[in-house]
């Protein structure tokens, strides 16, 4: 019997109260449920969940949990998780049989070939009628003939390639490069050729050598370290290179950790920050990209490599030594990897970074700018260090681990602010404390405010602003423009900032003056879009945004920090109609902010992309009940009113222009950033872009596809559906081989297939299903990958749909394009499903011409089948009047194809014919034959019903009549016109 009774999961109500509990048995059959639903996402977390509710002594529950959450990483292509399960199963029982299939078919695709083979010949030995078993063994035996002879070829390559590339064979450096090139593509092409190419860690000694070389070419050392980087995405690889330096790990982590630092070049630190990441996989069994959740049993196992790799990378933030470039990267590392509620590893390890020092170390690189620094910075550090300290605080789920979060934050700014006196030294901590505050309000706002209105803060601010030093003074004018945070916060701060603003703006210093431009425009354009509540006057915020394009023009004169400022300061100023208009009239500044965006790039993603998305109008707003007005202003409530310049002709003209201008190539440029909002920005952009069909083309050709599945990966929620409806956009009427040239129209099934939700509006559901038709009719391989995402009982809710006709239609035309495909055409014929029947009753669709047009064609695809023929026949009851209205429909088109399926059934057998003979549809048939002469355009229709009556004269179940003879030999109809 299994023990539950101190296991189980509590489930809470709204109000915080216990609802219910589930055992781990009950969490199972939920597990087990999602396995027939296809949904092994799902499966996956609740058969993890059900594991954590049990302990080792539980031997009948475990490896069951262990065996089925195996064939859940199956079916998601976790091969390394599935094995994993499996030994652990097997551990239980070294006689399960699933088990043992299941391993050797995680083996077979890890490239195990033998110890595979070995799995299934023990499986069928315990299960001899196994079919499914008897299939593997065999294809297992060819395989493994197969990879003896691929091993002898791929082990001469690979010591081929290594002797011109590491052993000093090459002739010059050509030689070597392209001999590196071959390594890697001999590990992305296979597992067997990772394998191989790793050599039991015997290539990491000569790539090391090559990365210590100073002599050595720059492109070389990345390229070497890409060859290890594909080595290590097979979690044992990526461990046992962890352990490889120092058997008691310290060093070891430090040596791994520190590999960044071996160059200085971004493209150098960019590969070896995702091997850091790889290990980061292998100690949690985690895959942001395969959105594989991190394993508590590995990442438990793991805890003292976590442990030692989270310090070694806190270290390298305070550390002299190490570059931007490395500092920003151990940023993103602790971004991706220590947010539980980011897909990072298990809770838990978050709340201890904030606990100890890990949370000190981030604020003290967050008090840090590049003039005034105790270690490297660059000015787009803040931003990286904004977005780490904003996921940190949405990781504190909890009110107590809220609460230490604001403590360790209170700590930190208290600790400054008592340091800030009047002398030299106290200056520079009011430098540090006010870049702290800017880095708050950028991450997590509601913390940074309720720091702001310290009264202490107040003087020192405005001590800094009268100061003669000009960085004390852009800081704090920088300071007082984070204050502004709402409408009503900005009229508050007009009475004390703008006096100051005015000040600093008057400044010779440009970047204290754009600073200060900064503060101004975004007191400006604090009333949003709401005319009604504008704070300045219409020629007061033009003045502001001439000044903004003032500096944005002069490339030469002013650097790329002072021009984002400008662009920070235009991207408030841009929510206002006429500043829009101003904008779009202007080709150079529309040119400036492009070449803007290839200079800076990340550093002006959120104002850039907020110019695009408010000049675009992508942002919905909520449709205005004029009954609602009217009593709102009868109440006197304020409503808000909306500039004439806003309406749907201006927002076409603007995004012409600044598609012509250049604006997709900038949001390509600026977006390689972690903010989820700035990214959803630019899906909004894209989104409102795509709008126009004549414009696609471009937005293909500049790389917005590209850009747009990316952004379906790494945007917020909103941002990911904006992203994947654009992808919809852009292929809903074009040839999806142009729209998306090769591996790109695999890639963009998922998105597409994901946007087939209720939740999501029904103008994107209808996009998206044009485009999948379109990609649907390429070839079976990507009419195979629409299935594999489990789309078909998405695309069947809006087939079933009464009350939304143009959904019904497109679903229709999707599917009949997927019947082209052998496996769903066999699905959709073989019994126990009510889709065939629908083909035929929405062939008589009277009102839907596009919808019976779409199931005439299923109709007459799907009755080349005899055994779909005799299921019609035999299901349908009321088929006599079907066929008839299908016979007779008013659309030329749609009685042809229908009249193409009533051939195809009557031609199928003698039985099927003779029953639709002695029916009143052979009635309709000999009329319609008939009317090929008199009505061309039902000359397709004649012909076919001719076809279902020479059926039934094969048959011999009719003859023709002396007259039906005549006509035929004459060529002329007895009829009267």
């Amino acid at each position: 019997m299994v023990r539950v009774a101190f296991y189980y999961s509590i489930y809470a109500d709204q109000n915080g109260m216990v609802a219910r509990v589930q055992t781990a048995e009950e969490i199972r059959d939920e597990g087990n449920s999602a396995i027939k639903d296809q949904d092994y996402v799902k499966a996956d977390d609740l058969y993890t969940e059900a594991l954590q509710l049990t302990t080792d002594e539980d031997k009948s529950l475990r490896p069951v949990l262990y065996r089925n959450r195996a064939l859940a990483r199956l079916r998601r292509d976790d091969f390394e998780g599935a094995q994993s399960d499996c030994n652990k199963a097997l551990e239980f029982d070294g006689a399960d049989v699933k088990a043992l299939f299941r391993r050797a078919l995680a083996r077979e695709q890890l490239g195990n070939v033998g110890p595979a083979f070995n799995d299934a010949k023990e499986a069928l030995r315990l299960s001899p009628q196994d079919k499914g078993i008897v299939e593997t063994l065999q294809r297992l035996v060819k395989a493994n003939n197969d990879k003896i002879m691929q091993t002898t070829s791929l082990a001469n390559k690979v010591t081929d390639m290594e002797k011109l590339a590491f052993r000093g064979e090459a002739k010059d450096v050509a030689q070597k490069q392209t001999a590196l090139n071959n390594l890697l593509v001999l590990c992305r092409e296979s597992e067997s050729g990772a394998t191989s190419v790793w050599n039991q860690g015997a290539i990491v000694p000569f790539i090391l050598n090559l990365i210590n070389d100073k002599a050595e070419n720059e492109e070389l050392i990345v390229t070497g370290i890409r060859i290890l980087d594909e080595t290590l995405k097979n979690n044992a690889r990526a461990m046992k290179f962890l352990a490889m330096h120092d058997s008691e790990g310290g060093k070891s982590a430090r040596f791994v950790c520190r590999l960044m630092c071996k160059r200085d070049n971004k493209e150098y630190v960019d590969s070896a920050g995702i091997l850091v990441q790889r290990v980061f996989n292998a100690m949690a069994k985690m895959d942001r990209q395969k959105e594989m959740k991190p394993d508590p049993e590995v990442a438990e196992a793991n805890k003292l490599w976590i442990i030692r790799v989270l310090l070694e990378l806190q270290e390298m933030l305070q550390d002299p030594k190490v570059g931007v470039f490395q500092r920003e990267t151990v940023i993103d590392l602790f971004l991706k990897n220590l947010m539980h509620m980011d897909g990072g590893i298990p809770r838990g390890w978050s709340w201890k970074f904030v606990d100890e020092r890990g949370l000190l170390v981030l604020l003290d690189v967050a008090s840090q700018i590049p003039e005034q620094c105790d270690y490297p910075v660059s000015a787009e550090t803040r931003q990286h260090v904004a977005i780490c300290l904003q996921r940190l605080e949405e990781d504190m789920v909890f009110d107590t681990k809220r609460l230490i979060f604001k403590e360790r934050v209170d700590f930190f700014f208290n600790a400054l602010i008592s340091r800030c006196t009047d002398d030299e030294e106290g200056h520079k901590y009011r430098i540090k404390l006010s870049c702290f505050l800017i880095t708050m309000l950028q991450g997590p706002v509601d913390i940074g405010i309720n720091l702001i209105i310290n009264d202490q803060l107040t003087p020192i601010m405005l001590q800094m602003a009268a100061s003669n030093n000009h960085l004390m003074q852009g800081i704090a004018a920088e300071l007082i423009v984070g204050t502004i945070a709402k409408h009503e916060r900005a009229i508050n701060m007009l009475k004390v900032g703008i006096p100051v603003l005015r000040a600093l703006y008057d400044s010779e210093d440009p970047t204290v003056k754009v600073r200060a431009l900064v503060g101004l425009c975004k007191i400006g354009a604090a009333g949003g879009d709401d005319i009604s509540k504008a704070t300045m006057k219409e020629e007061a915020v033009i003045s502001l945004a001439k000044t903004c394009k003032k500096f944005l023009l002069e490339t030469e004169k002013y650097s790329v920090d002072i021009r984002r400022y400008a662009c920070e300061g235009l991207s408030y100023l841009s929510l206002d109609a006429d500043v829009k208009e101003w904008i779009v009239d202007d080709s150079l500044l529309l040119r400036a902010l492009v070449i803007l965006a290839k200079s800076a790039g990340p550093l002006c993603v959120y104002t850039l992309a907020t110019i695009y998305a408010n000049l675009s109008n992508a942002f919905e707003k909520p449709k205005v009940d004029e009954e609602m007005v009217k009593l709102a202003q009868f109440a006197k409530h304020h409503v808000p009113e909306t500039h004439p310049k806003d309406t749907e002709d201006f927002v076409e003209k603007r995004v012409r222009a600044l598609v012509e201008e250049g604006a997709v190539p900038a949001c390509v440029a600026v977006s390689k950033t972690e903010s989820k909002n700035a990214l959803e920005l630019i899906a909004r952009t894209l989104l409102a872009f795509s709008e126009y069909e004549d414009l696609r083309g471009r937005i293909i050709a500049e790389g917005g596809t590209v850009l747009c599945l990316r952004l379906t990966k790494e945007a917020s929620g909103e941002g990911k559906i904006k992203a994947a409806h654009a992808i919809a956009k852009l292929g809903s009427k074009a040839d999806p081989t142009i729209s998306f040239p090769g591996q790109r129209a695999y890639e963009v099934v998922k998105p597409l297939c994901d946007l087939l939700h209720p939740d999501v509006e029904g103008k994107a559901n209808y996009d998206a299903l044009l485009t999948l038709t379109n990609l649907a009719s390429v070839s079976d391989s990507i009419r195979g990958r629409i299935l594999k995402e489990k789309a078909i009982p998405k695309i069947e809710e809006f087939w079933f749909m009464t009350d939304h006709e143009h959904l019904r239609a497109a679903a229709s035309e999707l599917l009949l394009n997927l019947l082209f495909l052998d496996k769903f055409y066999d699905e959709t014929v073989a019994p126990g499903t009510d889709r065939l029947k629908l083909w035929v009753l929405y062939s008589a669709e009277v009102e839907d011409e596009r919808l019976s047009r779409t199931s005439a064609a299923g109709f007459a695809i799907l009755t080349e089948d005899e055994n779909a023929c005799n299921r019609i026949l035999e299901e349908i009851q009321s088929w006599p009047e079907v066929f008839k209205d299908i016979a007779m429909h008013e659309d030329a088109e749609t009685q042809r194809r229908g009249l193409m399926g009533i051939a195809n059934i009557m031609a199928s057998s003698e039985k099927a014919c003779s029953e639709i003979v002695a029916s009143e549809v052979f009635r309709v048939l000999v009329a319609v034959t008939k009317l090929g002469s008199i009505n061309q355009e039902r000359a397709g229709s004649t012909e076919q019903a001719k076809r279902a009556i020479d059926a039934a004269e094969k048959f011999g179940l009719v003859k023709p009549s002396d007259r039906e003879m005549y006509e035929r030999d004459t060529k002329m109809s007895t009829i009267q016109e």
